[in-house]
């Protein structure tokens, strides 16, 4: 059994113990562990610094060619090394991965015009990968890509999560965040289907930040994922999965 693991920003910044608990606990039960990861308060800190502005879109980062030298300054030379030291020093072995290198994550720019250099995920080359799970690491990407002329693109982390799964066929892809699963009319849901997640968002009963990782978990589901697991720390939350059709 694969799964992807999401980690967020956020998440990334607050680690705890229980996490670690849990992602030991899935290897030692023989499942394989892809995690993608993001680097959004890292990223904020670094455009500051350079005093270049932050600009969002569509829950899309717009990223001019100044702003991506930021991006992968956070999300390759400071997020993945951390993450990748903090699995080691827990005893899970961890190999650190930038999507744009080894051309791991092929990209077509998604609107150059709009958002700039960013990228919409065309293939993942999923040899290195397979290499790695194969000798019992676990691969540790930032989400970055490369397009055919070897630009390098921001790849927002939900998506380069999900098409990562979807290259490997894995089983469920887990977006690890700081609540406890999805809230539905102030009880947290155990599974939810793709119907019960559109209509949590038109009724208003899912909003706020909880819609773009549903969204994002939708997506999922479109690309044959079993099932998108939205959870906390201990790996464990709501359910997320496509109806099953009567025949």
């Amino acid at each position: 059994m694969l799964s992807v693991l999401k980690i967020g920003g956020s998440t990334l910044e607050n680690l705890q113990p229980a996490f670690f608990n849990s992602l030991r606990c899935k290897i030692h039960n023989g499942e394989k562990v892809v995690i993608v990861h993001g680097g959004g308060p890292e990223i904020n800190k670094k455009l500051q610094e350079k005093g270049l502005p932050i600009q969002m879109k569509d829950g899309i980062r717009i990223t001019s060619q100044e702003a991506l030298s930021c991006v992968k300054a956070a999300l390759k030379d400071t997020a993945n090394k951390k993450l990748v030291e903090r699995l080691n020093q827990e005893g899970i072995q961890a190999a650190g991965l930038c999507g744009s290198e080894n051309t791991l994550i092929q990209c077509d720019f998604l609107d150059e015009e709009k958002y700039g250099r960013v990228g919409k995920v065309k293939k993942v080359n999923i040899d290195l990968l397979e290499k790695l799970l194969k000798s019992g690491k676990v691969p540790v990407i930032a989400s970055l890509g490369v397009t055919e002329n070897g630009d390098e693109v921001n790849i927002n982390a939900d998506t380069a999560a999900g098409e990562t799964a979807a290259a490997l066929s894995a089983v469920s892809v887990c977006f690890v965040t700081d609540i406890s699963g999805i809230q539905v009319e102030g009880q947290k849901a155990k599974q939810l289907t793709i119907t019960q997640l559109k209509r949590g968002i038109n009724d208003g009963h899912i909003y706020g930040g909880m819609i773009p990782k549903v969204e994002a978990a939708v997506k999922c589901l479109n690309l044959n994922i079993d099932e998108v697991l939205i959870t906390d720390q201990t790996l464990s939350g709501t359910r997320c999965y496509k109806e099953v059709l009567a025949i």
